[in-house]
């Protein structure tokens, strides 16, 4: 599957073959893929936990649902909880001459370990770590391009995924997880038992509603050469809803034996 693919692909699964398990070697391909995120500092600041369903008592999968995670936590037979580490950048200065040694960084743009030490470390990397908030904010958007990665792995290796809210006094109970890892998302993984479009592509805003160019007051204008190669590249698809979709989902409630 291509990149745009991928992309145009993903969808929030919500249905799960609850039998079916997820092999490990596409966990450790998801977690390869989200190694290798844009990364500030080139700072470890995701941190994430394969959990099988399974291996889970009944009541804790319970406890760990709140109002928007509910029969979907039951179906999905994996579990990915995403941490971000807000003390990530410590030693970012160190990271940085490696970098800086490795070609990453040049003279030519001001680069040299004294701008490191004198400016990066003292004026930048310093007091972010002393503002929790700040620490936090930052920590929380790093993560997310490593979550990014991750869903679009999961598509591509023909999974399903879904990020979901969790109750963190629970997880962390259960996962040992240390107490300066900030919650992120819940990503439930498996293989889908409804269809992949899950009812078609989700509707979004026109783009210039949101993106701009030159400045806030122009608008970013699409082009039909450009808007059709894109469904050719399927990044852009279908929206819902398909004509099928409520006979689907009837017919999946009755199977898993859901509320209609």
């Amino acid at each position: 599957m291509e990149l745009f693919e991928a992309i145009g692909s993903r969808r929030s699964i919500r249905y799960f073959k609850p039998y079916q398990p997820v092999e490990r070697w596409k966990v450790e391909m998801i977690f390869q893929a989200a190694r290798r995120s844009s990364r500030a500092v080139n700072a470890s600041f995701i941190k994430a936990v394969a959990v099988e369903r399974d291996s889970l008592s009944p009541e804790k999968r319970e406890q760990l649902k709140t109002p928007t995670t509910t029969a979907d936590l039951d179906m999905a037979p994996l579990y990915i909880f995403t941490y971000a580490d807000p003390f990530a950048p410590d030693g970012g200065p160190e990271r940085l001459k490696d970098l800086y040694n490795r070609g990453a960084f040049t003279p030519a743009l001001g680069w040299s370990e004294k701008f490191i030490d004198e400016v990066v470390a003292k004026t930048i990397l310093e007091p972010l770590v002393k503002d929790e908030v700040e620490a936090r904010w930052i920590a929380s958007v790093e993560a997310a391009q490593a979550i990014a990665h991750m869903l679009l792995a999961a598509v591509e290796l023909g999974l399903g995924v879904c990020c979901k809210s969790f109750n963190p006094e629970i997880a962390a109970e259960v996962l040992k997880v240390p107490p300066d890892w900030h919650p992120v998302w819940l990503i439930l993984v498996g293989y889908p038992a409804e269809d992949p479009q899950a009812g078609g592509q989700r509707p979004r805003p026109p783009l210039e509603q949101d993106y701009f160019w030159g400045d806030c007051d122009t608008p970013f204008t699409t082009t039909d050469e450009v808007t059709e190669t894109l469904r050719q590249r399927k990044l852009l698809q279908p929206e819902g809803p398909f004509p099928w979709r409520q006979d689907e989902l009837r017919f999946l409630a009755r199977g898993l034996g859901l509320p209609e």
